[in-house]
C-alpha cells in the first residue's frame, strides 16, 4: 500500500467508529457522509487536543468498563487501542461483547490489530476482523491526521511476518514518514520494540525477537522525529526511552496482569495531551492515581 492509497485506507478505517457504535440502521450513503465528517473533524482539531491509549482489555470485560469510563470522563478527542480487544480470534460473540462494553465511547476509537483479534494460524479470523473493523485489503495498517499530528497504526501479525515490520508494510511506512508534514507523529503497534524480563511474559519474543529489524525500525523513527511509540501485548505498563523517543507499553486494559504492581502490573490507561509543540502523557491506574508522567 503506497501513499496514493492512503485516502482509501483512512476512509475505510474510520468506518469502524460508525459501524461498531451506531445504534440503528443507516444507509451506506449516510455512513459515507458521517465518515467524511469524522475525518474532517479530526483534521480540523486545534493544536490543543487530547487522546487516550489503552490495550489488552480482552477477557477483562468488567475491568475494561471501569477503565473506559474513567478515560471518557477526561473528555478525550479520540481513543487508540494497542490491540487485543477480544479474547478468541474470529469470535463473533467476543466482538459483540466488545461493542456492548464500549457503548460509552462517543469519540473516534481506532484499533490496532493484536494477536487475539486476528491471527494467521486461526483460519478466517483476519476476514472476520476486517468485517468487524472495515479495513481494506489484506493489510491491517493505516494512518490518519488529527490536529497537528500524524497517527500511524502498524500490523505486527501479518502472515509470515509476525513480530516484525517488513515487506510492503515497511515500504509503505517509509513513504508515509517521508511525506509527513505534521508537527507530531505517534506510532501504534501491538508488539513492543522493547521488553524487560520480570515485567511481562514475552521478553525477547516481541519485535525484539528480530533485533536487526527492530533496530532498523527504531532508527527510522528517530530519523523522522517520531514523538512516541505505543504498544500492548505485555499486560503491564512499561516505558523506555531510546534515541530520544519514549516507547510506551500499555497493556493494562483489563486482561489478567503479567507482573506485580511494582513491576508495572496494574490496570491503567494513558492520557496524552497535545498543546502546540508540547506533548505530555499521564499513566492513570484504575483508582484514578497518576502512576507516571512523561
Amino acid at each position: 500500500m503506497r501513499i496514493a492509497d492512503r485516502g482509501l485506507r483512512i476512509q475505510k478505517t474510520i468506518i469502524v467508529l460508525f459501524l461498531i457504535f451506531s445504534s440503528g440502521y443507516v444507509s451506506l450513503a449516510a455512513q459515507d457522509q458521517q465518515v467524511g465528517q469524522q475525518l474532517d473533524g479530526l483534521k480540523k482539531l486545534p493544536q490543543k487536543f487530547s487522546f487516550v491509549v489503552l490495550g489488552d482489555n480482552r477477557s477483562g470485560d468488567e475491568m475494561y468498563k471501569k477503565i473506559i469510563a474513567q478515560a471518557m470522563a477526561r473528555k478525550p478527542d479520540l481513543i487508540m487501542s494497542t490491540g487485543d480487544v477480544i479474547t478468541t480470534p474470529g469470535s463473533l460473540n467476543d466482538w459483540s461483547k466488545f461493542r456492548e462494553r464500549s457503548k460509552i465511547v462517543n469519540v473516534p476509537y481506532f484499533l490496532t490489530v493484536g494477536n487475539h483479534d486476528a491471527h494467521p494460524k486461526v483460519p478466517g479470523s483476519e476476514t472476520i476482523y476486517r468485517e468487524q473493523v472495515e479495513l481494506p485489503g489484506n493489510e491491517l495498517y493505516y494512518s490518519f491526521i488529527a490536529g497537528n499530528a500524524l497517527f500511524i497504526v502498524l500490523d505486527s501479525n501479518l502472515d509470515g511476518q509476525e513480530k516484525k515490520i517488513s515487506g510492503e508494510q515497511r515500504s509503505w511506512l517509509e513513504d508515509v514518514l517521508a511525506n509527513a508534514k505534521q508537527r507530531h507523529t505517534f506510532i501504534f503497534v501491538h508488539h513492543p520494540l522493547y521488553t524487560e524480563k520480570g515485567k511481562g511474559k514475552h521478553a525477547g519474543d516481541c519485535l525484539d525477537r528480530y533485533p536487526g529489524d527492530r533496530d532498523w525500525l527504531q532508527a527510522l523513527f528517530r530519523r523522522h522525529g517520531v514523538t512516541a511509540v505505543f504498544s500492548g501485548h505485555e499486560h503491564v505498563y512499561l516505558r523506555k526511552n531510546a534515541g530520544g523517543i519514549p516507547y510506551v507499553t500499555t497493556g493494562g486494559g483489563g486482561a489478567p496482569l503479567y507482573a506485580d504492581d511494582l513491576n508495572g502490573g496494574f490496570f491503567h490507561y494513558v492520557y496524552v495531551a497535545v498543546d502546540g509543540n508540547t506533548v505530555n502523557g499521564e499513566v492513570v491506574d484504575i483508582n484514578g492515581k497518576i502512576r507516571d508522567r512523561f
